[in-house]
């Protein structure tokens, strides 16, 4: 095998990157499903504004209050505090997750979001009839610190997901613009994409309009 042949493996490893991830940086926009539609930026707002709400909420907790040792300060409605606050956690920093749980169920491919939601609905709805003197439980607390527990871990996933796609798209402007297809007859030079496993060729690091990148394909005095 000619120095020049370009190996099976950088080939193959070449069509896959061209063929998977157009144009360069279509692999960089790869995320996951259930994120579709969310940004960093929603899940670390809805995270601190109902960090603010639940305070309150452990806070006249009767559980807590038990504890700790300490007692909440009272007014008229106040023990409706854990409830109303509760309730406006679960709709506002909850409803990401069940609307990612609706998708799930309607692609039938309970996930992730499915499983949260299903605690949350799960704790909500005995919170609310508790409320209501069907029973004597009180997780208004719980329901409050797993919804936002849950958007702080979704705010460092999503953050995280986010610099992984950056350094994608960087590595994505790496791949080189141009290769040289070897054939019986001569050799041309063609697009990326085009190159099929099996080719025989060669390529470098040299962008399209750069001068002598210093590689062996450039310096043709080393061939």
């Amino acid at each position: 095998m000619r120095s020049t042949d370009l190996e099976h493996g950088n080939a193959e490893q070449a069509t896959h990157i061209s063929h998977e991830l157009p144009p360069k940086t279509a692999a960089a926009d790869m995320g996951h499903d259930r994120h579709a539609g969310h940004s960093v930026a929603m899940f670390r707002d809805k995270f601190w504004l109902t960090l603010i709400l639940t305070l309150p909420v452990v806070a006249w907790s009767g559980e807590f209050q038990h504890w700790l040792g300490y007692t909440a300060p009272t007014f008229p409605a106040s023990q409706y505090i854990p409830a109303f606050l509760g309730t406006v956690v679960f709709l506002y920093g909850g409803s990401v997750f069940i609307r990612g749980a609706w998708g799930e169920l309607a692609d039938r491919r309970p996930g992730m979001m499915t499983l949260i939601s299903l605690g949350m609905v799960v704790a909500f709805a005995a919170s609310l009839a508790a409320t209501f003197g069907f029973f004597q439980i009180d997780v208004w607390w719980e329901v409050a610190t797993l919804i936002t527990i849950m958007l702080l871990g979704h705010w460092l996933e999503m953050k995280v997901t986010a610099q992984a796609r950056g350094a994608l798209h960087a590595l994505a402007a790496l791949l080189p613009d141009n290769a040289e297809r070897i054939t019986e007859s001569r050799v041309e030079k063609v697009p990326l994409a085009e190159l099929s496993v099996g080719d025989g060729g060669r390529w470098c690091e040299r962008r399209a309009g750069a001068r002598n990148c210093g590689c062996r394909y450039c310096d043709r005095s080393r061939y």
